[in-house]
């Protein structure tokens, strides 16, 4: 049962200056050290900061007393949590340090928190008691609430609580950084002053609005944005209450005084190219398959566009790139191996590895093709047989990562990495991955830089927020790799042989189709980039049967909006 108790308030010009300092304890506790008071210059943030023990009783120095605990009744824990907080009002903080189970971090902690809020009172009201804490063995927990007037303006209420403990047969206060506000954690201070804005807007690189409402596939990147950069985007700062963090950088505004004045976050996004984008993954021929795109300029890195229907799989996703993954595995061919396009690999309609058999799949069969020609028609066989050949564990991996940058990007916003696994010996794993199938996974982001690379002869780490250190490759795409990849990737495109072919008319560039394999469908995938604007497109669609006839769609109409 809980009680409600008339609680005490106090106001006064200088709650702080006179406070005695506690006598020591016998009982000696292992507690942690409390850090001073800083104050920030006019305009500035008064701060301070605690340290504290984990929510549990402090534990006894080995040496000393070990004392007995044992739990309150509900009258015992109001009590105590009265004579604490008529204390810590009546600006006793000795006798409010003294009234809790650690004095020394107790009275550091309070002696600062009129100073952080700049608080010329507070009061007390409310107070609660009798339910018991789960996270603290034998203590009841009591709740009250806390106004604090503020001398810059106002006032800042909000619910507290405080555990109680018997120790040694007396009631006593847990001590703890929540005790002073509720979720405060350690290394994490109160401050009034300056806070920034907690909100900014969105702008292209144009400086046009973005907004959830007008391109509904941006609304989680707006939101982290947001949440990331809005303090730095403020025009003006405002005046309030805010819980920062150990360097002093704000965790969370809590109480606004005077508002902020936001300012813009800019990305490198184009919202013509967006708006083409949220089309395109509606595009008439995907009916209403799950769908996503992503475009970059490839000369930079930026991105310009991303969308998706179905759930972010743009920036998000990981699945088998199917024969986009070609790329990667021409480049390492040429890199690793020497080989080069005109050399021959013949198409058959299937190889069998091990006893596993692979097949082409739509058993395509040219047994005097070349690597360009089985780029150009999606042969698996002949790259699996030149591959298993030609490459060792742990060469497509190497080539993804060094060469194509793959790996741990910060593009602004969260993404999911891809990831091609090292075939641990396995030339079966081999095989499989040099298809894009096995264990490697990609996202749309991925392979549209996998193009983007290929297109401009170096990569660009992928952002969307203007001056973000952009990450290098570790073995930068030599010049020789990047003109024949292109070369194979202008054939895909061009000739009527070519898988990409129907969808690249009139667009001065290079493609790569890809048709995965899952475990109860395919996924069509789609690559390509553009010469005349700049820009390396690639399109998923989760269940697309062939690349050329579902994801071809989607990208086109990207490639052709920009």
């Amino acid at each position: 049962m809980q009680r409600d108790l008339d609680m005490p308030t106090w106001s006064g010009n200088d709650p702080l200056g006179n406070a005695p300092t506690p006598p020591g304890r016998s009982r000696k506790w292992l507690i942690a050290g409390v850090a001073g008071v800083a104050l920030v210059g006019a305009g500035g943030v008064a701060v301070y900061a605690y340290a504290e023990s984990a929510k549990s009783p402090a534990k006894p120095d080995a040496q000393a007393h070990v004392p007995v605990i044992t739990t309150p009744t509900a009258a015992q824990a109001a009590a105590a949590t009265q004579h604490f907080l008529a204390s810590w009002a009546g600006a006793d903080l000795n006798g409010a340090a003294q009234a809790t189970d650690q004095p020394a971090s107790a009275q550091t902690a309070l002696g600062t928190f009129a100073s952080g809020l700049h608080a010329s009172k507070i009061a007390f009201t409310g107070l609660a008691a009798g339910a018991a804490d789960p996270a603290v063995p034998h203590a009841l927990s009591t709740t009250f609430h806390t106004t604090a007037t503020l001398s810059g303006g106002g006032s800042f209420g909000y619910a507290g609580s405080a555990d109680v403990l018997v120790v040694d047969g007396k009631p006593e206060v847990h001590w703890a950084p929540s005790v002073l506000y509720t979720g405060l954690k350690p290394g994490q201070t109160l401050a009034f002053g300056s806070i920034p804005a907690t909100s900014a807007k969105v702008v292209d690189r144009h400086g046009a609005a973005l907004t959830a409402k007008a391109y509904p596939s941006l609304a989680g990147v707006i939101s982290e944005l947001q949440t990331r950069y809005a303090g730095k985007a403020t025009r003006a700062k405002g005046q309030g209450v805010e819980i920062a963090d150990a360097d002093g950088k704000t965790v969370k505004v809590l109480h606004v005084v005077q508002p902020a004045v936001a300012g813009s976050i800019r990305t490198t996004l184009d919202a013509g190219l967006e708006t083409a984008a949220e089309k395109a993954v509606k595009d008439s021929h995907i009916g209403t398959m799950p769908s996503d795109v992503v475009a970059i300029d490839y000369t930079t890195g930026e991105i310009r566009a991303m969308a998706f229907r179905g759930g972010d799989a743009a920036f998000n996703g990981a699945a088998a790139p199917g024969s986009t993954m070609k790329m990667i595995t021409s480049a390492a061919l040429f890199d690793k191996s020497g080989m080069r396009p005109s050399d021959k690999s013949a198409c058959v309609k299937q190889t069998v590895i091990n006893g596993q058999t692979f097949h082409n799949f739509q058993n395509e069969s040219d047994p005097n093709a070349d690597l360009t020609k089985d780029f150009a028609i999606s042969c698996n066989t002949g790259f699996i047989d030149a591959a298993t050949a030609k490459l060792h564990s742990g060469d497509l991996r190497a080539e993804a990562r060094d060469v194509f940058g793959i790996g741990d990007w910060n593009i602004g916003v969260p993404t999911t990495d891809g990831s091609v696994p090292d075939e641990k010996g396995s030339t079966n794993q081999i095989a499989a991955q040099s298809i894009g199938q096995g264990q490697v996974t990609m996202n749309t982001l991925a392979m549209a830089s996998v193009a983007a690379t290929i297109a401009d002869g170096a990569f660009h780490q992928p952002i969307i927020v203007p001056g973000l250190p952009q990450q290098t490759a570790a073995s930068p795409i030599s010049a020789t790799t990047a003109a024949e990849l292109r070369q194979m990737m202008v054939v895909t495109a061009t000739a009527s042989y070519g898988t990409a072919q129907p969808r690249m008319t009139g667009i001065h560039g290079g493609a790569k189709t890809g048709t995965a394999e899952t475990a109860t469908s395919t996924n069509g995938w789609f690559a390509a980039y553009d010469t005349t604007n700049h820009l390396a497109v690639d399109a998923l669609v989760i269940g697309g049967k062939e690349g050329v006839l579902s994801a071809g769609y989607v990208a086109r109409d990207v490639l052709t909006a920009g």
